[in-house]
């Protein structure tokens, strides 16, 4: 394992984690840095670092912009929370579900 990976996954898990503790206390900004596009911020940087490929960046980020809008359907059960009282774990599954079957769909159709 290099260096360069171990200085990746810890900068990625800072950020993952800090946007869980702020969360705790003000879940507006918790959700603020999360969704900040961080994470494609983050695989952009690493893979041009890696790779030093125009087309291959710009071929992902291509493929990020139109797999964006099909993820959010991942949040309809915990949005819908109040209503069916389903619980994390039961959410946590019907979102991954749809999240499943969406990607798929587009992968098949789209992408």
């Amino acid at each position: 394992m290099n260096i360069l990976f171990l200085i990746k996954l810890l900068m990625s898990a800072l950020i993952i984690a800090g946007a869980a503790e702020i969360a705790k206390r003000n879940p507006f900004w918790g959700a603020v840095i999360i969704a900040l596009p961080l994470t494609s911020i983050l695989a952009m940087s690493w893979l041009y670092a890696d790779t030093k490929d125009n087309v291959l960046l710009a071929r992902f980020a291509r493929d990020i912009f139109i797999i964006v809008p099909v993820s959010l359907l991942f949040f309809v059960p915990f949005l819908l929370e109040t209503k069916t009282h389903f619980g994390f774990i039961a959410n946590m599954a019907i979102g991954l579900v749809l999240l499943s079957v969406s990607v798929g769909l587009l992968r098949r159709f789209l992408i």
